[in-house]
């Protein structure tokens, strides 16, 4: 299962960010005119990337299927009746052979997901070289392994990772309609420890799965 997608290039220096928005703050933007918010975030975009210029990723599903985890919006969950067949982890040098198709097709950043509650330490392992692998390509290797034990960041950070996507969803208070099998604090810690060993983040939600407005807002 691969797909590419396109993404605003990143900036090559950290910007300050905001940590303690309101969602009184957040639901005053979503109020804005459609075309005055578009301005805002055009004014934002153009004070750190050139408006003008993308980047090509290139996504991958190393491991398909049979997931443990009841998300109430993956296809891959083995909680829920769906056409996606469970497939074994690819080798690694089918997933390099992957990355060396999407490099030639003009990607620069290359990332594998697995569908699994965590990486067991055999299954970090074959990943590790995967991310080896792939960096020595030349691309940026970002993952999505899920929920993250002790020293496992620091593992892929080492191995040559650049990117961790691990997503929340959506608000703290809409979590337990859609996900029972973990909370919403799992993907803190996890973010937590993604962050300490130095990775970049990569983290967002899912808009229609009959949240409010307020929820959209509770996530940002």
């Amino acid at each position: 299962m691969q797909q590419s997608t396109i993404q605003f290039q990143s900036p090559s220096t950290p910007h300050p960010q905001r940590g303690n928005w309101r969602v009184e703050e957040v639901e005053a933007l979503f109020a804005l005119p459609l075309m005055e918010l578009v301005f805002r975030a055009a004014e934002i975009h153009r004070q750190f990337f050139d408006p003008s210029r993308v980047q090509l990723s290139t996504l991958l599903s190393i491991k398909t299927g049979g997931c443990e985890e009841d998300c109430g919006y993956c296809a891959q969950s083995a909680h829920h009746d769906t056409p996606v067949e469970d497939q074994p982890m690819m080798t690694v040098d089918e997933v390099v052979a992957a990355a060396r198709t999407a490099r030639d097709n003009g990607a620069t950043r290359f990332c594998m997901g697995a569908a699994w509650r965590g990486p067991k330490d055999a299954d970090l392992a074959k990943t590790l070289e995967m991310v080896r692998e792939v960096k020595a390509l030349g691309l940026e290797t970002c993952a999505t392994f899920g929920l993250l034990k002790d020293g496992q960041a620091e593992r892929l950070k080492d191995a040559g990772l650049d990117y961790y996507n691990h997503n929340l969803d959506t608000s703290p208070e809409k979590y337990a309609d859609i996900i029972h099998t973990r909370e919403y604090n799992d993907r803190l810690d996890t973010l937590g420890k993604v962050r300490t060993a130095g990775l970049s983040v990569c983290c967002g939600g899912i808009i229609g799965i009959d949240e409010t407005r307020r929820d959209r807002a509770g996530l940002i």
